[in-house]
């Protein structure tokens, strides 16, 4: 094993004088996190070993990462640092994600540049050139001052799985340290250097069956800014979908995909910190939609293996649901009946306590389900599935056809099959008579209604958003309702089981439940205006 540096200089290193201007570099790579029990074992693996290009080289980095005290360039999304390998310097300024709505989730794809520089300092005058001087402006160039430093050993070896494809894997062991703030570093970066993404996802498969590995989705530099600030993992919400009337029935099946795996990916940190709820709430969301969406083209692009065996997605959306349900008891139950005036201050605020340590226990649950292999799994086999594209390329002639037309040609049938069943799940008990129906009916209609929206959002972006707020407008209405019917059941329930077993809460236990029945025949009472609204209301497909 050598320890000597890799000769990988940049590109734009000059003898003497101001580092000359570069263009940015795309990186693409993705980044797993292992227990630092199992780090060592990783360069040694057959599947890379056999698979490698020379002997693997070892390096020990320091780097320091800079900004102004207000964090103008982490705010702008891009970091600066000064990395030392050995007596070189290197200066770099990278995206902190530059990835579009339209690329593989589990990835990211960032821009940077480099530029070797004399000492540890970092030099001004690349930021003249012009790509890069609206990133660092010239009124925060005089306000940098470190911010947090990284110190690790890392074991770099070039893999090339096949003819067209090279991947650098880089084992990287040491800490982030940010004044008395640290967090440790125990993870492999796979950057795609050639070859397709799909290979980054069968690579990290393969890692992950010989060694636990969970999917990393904070780069080093988001690490090292939380720790200077002190803030956790912040909720992710979706971002629209980006399709136009030329997407092909392939590529929306792809972006609506990656769109759900990007969101589930992208609240991990928030729901494991535990500090927002609303994390762990859009990870189930993003399940829904992936769920949703498998069904949908189910016809066209079959069931990807990783939903076959045990169902992944709904095991894993299980896993998750009690804790939100203790969630939802505490924020729409608890909370604000605790507001109201009719509420015991002394007998909720014990109640509150019990519902906290009533949940403890599931949300270890849903903490134990996002950092189990199985997890994973699911997400590395799902994004292999999706962008080895064998469930395109390999359909029959009448299948490729459909894959290759216009998104635009199938999605108002897809989504006028979808209203109708909602339509005839709500006409089935008169649509008046609907807060007359039985509870168990009304959640059926519930679930409809809920396939529909995800349908509708996915598809939205094809058609004029004057044509589409409108029926989105009633159908989040009535759906709202619904919900909040269902939340209130499932909360009810909750208290019940509480009071059986701590009786010394049951007083305000049923006093929140009467108040939560009490806004739930309210609600039942709006319900078959909110429906007519929906039923009559115009569609936009």
């Amino acid at each position: 094993m050598s320890s000597a540096p890799q000769n990988n200089a940049p590109q734009n290193a000059t003898p003497s004088g101001a580092p000359a201007a570069v263009s940015a570099v795309r990186e693409v790579e993705m980044k797993l996190h292992l227990d630092p029990r199992d780090l060592f074992r990783v360069a040694g693996l057959p599947v890379l070993k056999d698979a490698a290009e020379g002997d693997p080289i070892v390096r020990d980095l320091r780097t320091v990462y800079y900004d102004t005290p207000d964090r103008r360039l982490f705010t702008g999304g891009v970091a600066l640092r000064v990395r030392q390998d050995g007596d070189r310097f290197v200066q770099t300024l990278k995206t902190i994600n530059a990835a579009t709505p339209g690329d593989s989730a589990a990835v990211a794809i960032r821009k940077k540049w480099d530029w070797a520089i004399p000492t540890a300092a970092p030099e001004m005058s690349p930021f003249v050139a012009e790509g890069v001087a609206a990133l660092v402006p010239e009124d925060a160039r005089a306000a940098l001052v470190p911010q947090f430093t990284t110190e690790f050993r890392r074991t770099t070896l070039l893999v090339r799985p096949d003819a067209l494809t090279s991947i650098e894997v880089a084992v990287d062991e040491g800490q982030i340290t940010a004044g008395n703030a640290c967090a440790r570093i125990s993870e492999v970066e796979l950057e795609l250097k050639s070859g397709r993404i799909g290979r980054l996802f069968d690579l990290a498969l393969a890692l992950q069956r010989r060694v636990p590995v969970r999917i990393g989705t904070e780069s080093k530099a988001e690490i090292g800014d939380r720790l200077v600030t002190g803030r956790l993992p912040a909720p992710v919400l979706p971002e629209p979908l980006g399709l136009t009337p030329v997407t092909t029935v392939a590529e929306a099946y792809r972006h609506i995909v990656r769109h759900g795996l990007r969101l589930l990916l992208a609240n991990e940190a928030c729901a494991l910190a535990g500090g927002d709820v609303e994390g762990l709430h859009q990870m189930r969301v993003a399940l829904r939609r992936l769920r949703t969406a498998i069904r949908l083209f189910r016809p066209l692009a079959g069931v990807p293996d990783a939903c076959r065996a045990g169902n992944d997605i709904r095991w894993f959306s299980r896993r998750l649901g009690p804790a939100r349900d203790w969630d939802v008891l505490l924020s729409h139950g608890i909370a604000p009946f605790a507001a109201t005036e009719k509420a015991p201050a002394d007998g909720i605020a014990a109640l509150t306590a019990a519902v906290r340590e009533a949940r403890r226990a599931p949300a270890l649950a849903a903490v134990e389900a996002i950092q189990s292999p199985r997890c994973t799994g699911l997400i590395l086999a799902l994004g292999a599935w999706l962008e080895d594209g064998a469930w395109q390329s390999g359909a029959v002639p009448e299948v490729r056809a459909q894959l290759d037309r216009p998104m635009a040609e199938l999605s108002g049938p897809w989504l006028a099959a979808q209203h109708a069943k909602a339509l005839k799940a709500g006409a089935s008990k008169a649509g008046r008579d609907l807060d007359a129906a039985d509870a168990a009916s009304r959640d059926r209609l519930r679930r409809r209604l809920r396939k529909l929206r995800h349908t509708a959002e996915f598809f939205r972006g094809l058609y004029a958003e004057t044509a589409t707020v409108p029926f989105v407008t009633t159908l989040d209405a009535l759906l709202g309702a619904l919900d909040a019917e269902h939340d209130a059941a499932v909360a009810g329930g909750l208290l019940r089981s509480l009071s059986a077993d701590r009786p010394e809460h049951r007083s305000a236990a049923d006093s929140t439940a009467r108040w939560l029945a009490k806004q739930a025949d309210k609600r039942r009472k709006a319900l078959p205006g909110l429906w007519k609204g929906y039923r009559d209301g115009a569609v936009f497909w």
